[in-house]
């Protein structure tokens, strides 16, 4: 059984994946560190391959890591911030993924506000909080604004991550105990 993780970057997607799973006894994979483990920084990557190469190959190590997992068990995967919104062209397959993401019934979306300017603060306070990024203000900002409008009106599970982690994993957890016929712990 996969669960997904999806929203912007500083949306606690990895946090709350890795609390649950922890709360679960299962696997999670966080898409971006499988990433940076087989291809090196993403940054990097994006600067020397161009966005879309990264969205596709991006794409290409996704396909292959729920190829990995074992069907039988419960699997968390934390999908990359842009992985709902890259252009529909970038990979031969991605309209299908992304619909299947969008779909699956353990597909959890973490927006820390529906408000978009409550948003833009939260992720941006966030997102500059984490000294390995090395981004700015400006560049946060406009990756929010350029996609929150595509987070907002996906058709999964919104959970708002506006309080504590392990509130929010919580949620996650009452959710996924509502939703599937067997019983999370």
């Amino acid at each position: 059984m996969l669960i997904y993780f999806i929203g912007p970057g500083g949306a606690g997607k990895t946090t709350t994946a890795k609390l649950l799973a922890s709360q679960l006894e299962c696997t999670c994979c966080d898409l971006d560190e499988y990433f940076m483990a087989l291809e090196g920084d993403i940054e990097q990557y994006i600067s020397e391959k161009g966005y879309e190469r990264y969205a596709s190959r991006n794409l290409e190590l996704f396909l292959e890591l729920k190829e990995k997992l074992q069907s039988n068990s419960i699997n968390v995967i934390v999908c990359s911030s842009g992985f709902m919104t890259y252009p529909d062209q970038v990979h031969s397959g991605y309209i299908k993924i992304k619909k299947e993401v969008e779909n699956h019934p353990f597909t959890f979306l973490l927006l820390p506000s529906l408000d978009l300017e409550r948003c833009v603060q939260l992720i941006v306070k966030r997102q500059m909080a984490r000294s390995y990024l090395n981004s700015k203000v400006e560049k946060e900002e406009f990756k929010i604004r350029s996609r929150f409008n595509i987070y907002a009106g996906l058709k999964c599970h919104l959970i708002s991550t506006e309080q504590a982690p392990h509130m929010v994993m919580a949620r996650v957890l009452a959710r996924l105990n509502a939703l599937a016929p067997i019983n999370f712990l």
